[in-house]
């Protein structure tokens, strides 16, 4: 019986995957943050950036088991910023240290949610910075100030999806 259970499970959730991968349009990048990627950060971290938006959308649409809806959802990255340097940056900043360089990091981003007929049903923006390296529970990695706030992010997308297509 647990068997079936978890099988069933699984299904549902990779139905519930599949779904909500399909009303995810388009990640793409503010034209600032599109420049920074080029000038300093790197395309590669625009590449990771765009998948950590992803997945953590789809994740959280998936959690709340809702019907597939005629959704579509567009995000911007308006602007990210890294706790520690880039590949790009340690390649073109000879001599930093990447193991003791640390800083404030975070992520800006913008959502709209269009109906079928493309026609704006919300938007959804979120905004989060550390303040201080004090907010910083453990050594972060390269993104993790970013991949908490695509994490919120993700949720709020997720919260005005379901309460779209219930709108329905």
């Amino acid at each position: 019986m647990r068997l079936v259970a978890a099988l069933f499970g699984a299904a549902a959730l990779a139905l519930a995957s599949a779904a909500s991968a399909q009303t995810l349009e388009a990640v793409s990048y503010s034209p600032a943050f599109q420049t920074e990627l080029e000038t300093d950060l790197g395309l590669r971290e625009g590449e990771y950036l765009s998948t950590a938006v992803t997945n953590a959308i789809n994740a959280a649409i998936a959690r709340r088991n809702v019907a597939p809806a005629p959704i579509q959802i567009e995000v911007v990255i308006e602007d990210a910023q890294p706790n520690r340097f880039t590949m790009q940056q340690l390649r073109s900043r000879p001599g930093v240290d990447w193991m003791r360089s640390v800083s404030v990091g975070g992520a800006e981003l913008r959502a709209v949610l269009r109906g079928g007929d493309g026609a704006v049903l919300t938007e959804v923006e979120h905004r989060r910075y550390t303040t201080s390296l004090r907010d910083l529970f453990y050594e972060p990695m390269t993104w993790t100030d970013a991949q908490r706030a695509i994490r919120q992010f993700a949720e709020k997308v997720a919260d005005a999806y379901v309460a779209q297509s219930q709108a329905r």
